[in-house]
């Protein structure tokens, strides 16, 4: 069984595609509207993978990142950043964070399935 993935983002719609375009893969959704609630959300569970956006309105999703890394279990989890920005500077800073890859919205839902099921799937 493998082990829910956490999506973060402000927009309840995105929440919803994510969780959509990942319930065909049979992958159970978290969903977390702010960086408070994520961290609630994984001090209190395991997830294989998170979904984060860089935009987020109670921490940037940076922040976040670096956040959720100090949790020990969460230390080795992978991490999807997603922005509806397009910026150069986020991407290098994600990769600084060891973001594994980068979405820019609106993002394909087969780019999304594929680097879920990359990552998320061992």
């Amino acid at each position: 069984m493998t082990l829910p993935v956490l999506v973060i983002d402000d927009e309840s719609v995105t929440r919803r595609l994510v969780s959509f375009a990942l319930k065909p893969l049979h992958i159970e959704v978290l969903a977390a509207e702010n960086a408070t609630s994520a961290l609630e959300i994984v001090r209190s569970q395991h997830v294989s993978l998170v979904l984060v956006d860089i935009n987020l309105p109670d921490m940037d999703g940076f922040r976040l990142m670096q956040e959720l890394r100090t949790i020990a279990h969460m230390a080795d989890v992978p991490m999807i950043s997603f922005t509806a920005r397009h910026d150069a500077d986020d991407e290098a800073r994600a990769r600084e964070l060891g973001v594994i890859g980068l979405l820019y919205k609106p993002f394909s839902m087969q780019d999304l399935r594929d680097m879920v099921m990359k990552y998320a799937v061992q």
